[in-house]
């Protein structure tokens, strides 16, 4: 049988099922408190907005990037915890690379940035820029590259936060 290309679109299509008991809740949705606790990305986000509106204006506007990117995890997470869908899993998982990453290009300190790169931070966000649009391609190509990508921003970013945290 021939694979449609609308069938990654279908509910299951995703290999990825979590623990909880499918339409268990609501039959219409697969993971009903998956999907529910995504609710604070739409809330918590647009506060942050409001609540650092002074530092995006004063300090640093690509804050706001992650915030709304935040909200994109929240969506996407949505969607892939109600179907269970491949598509769904993609949005999600690419959603979180993107924060990932906006985070690392806006709050990465200028310490820790090659020598080359510490006088002007917008060469370091462009080609964090380049390296999110080639992972997201990568993805798309091969689904099961998602899960490295994330663990390999995943682990640098766990050890500058323990390195920071004990400075």
């Amino acid at each position: 049988m021939e694979k449609s290309i609308w069938s990654d679109f279908l509910p299951h299509s995703s290999e990825v099922d979590w623990c909880e008991n499918n339409y268990a809740t609501i039959p219409i949705i697969a993971e009903f408190w998956n999907t529910v606790s995504n609710s604070i990305f739409f809330i918590i986000p647009p506060l942050l907005i409001y609540l650092f509106k002074q530092y995006s204006r004063q300090v640093c506007s690509s804050v706001n990037l992650v915030w709304v990117l935040l909200i994109f995890v929240g969506a996407g997470s949505v969607y892939f915890h109600s179907t269970l869908s491949l598509v769904g899993q993609l949005i999600d998982e690419i959603a979180i690379l993107w924060v990932c990453l906006a985070a690392l290009a806006t709050w990465l300190p200028s310490k820790y940035l090659p020598s080359i790169l510490r006088s002007d931070r917008r060469n370091f966000q462009a080609i964090i820029a380049g390296v999110a649009v080639v992972s997201t391609c990568l993805a798309l190509v091969k689904p099961e590259l998602n899960h490295g990508l994330l663990f390999m921003f995943g682990v640098p970013g766990t050890v500058l936060l323990v390195l920071e945290l004990r400075r």
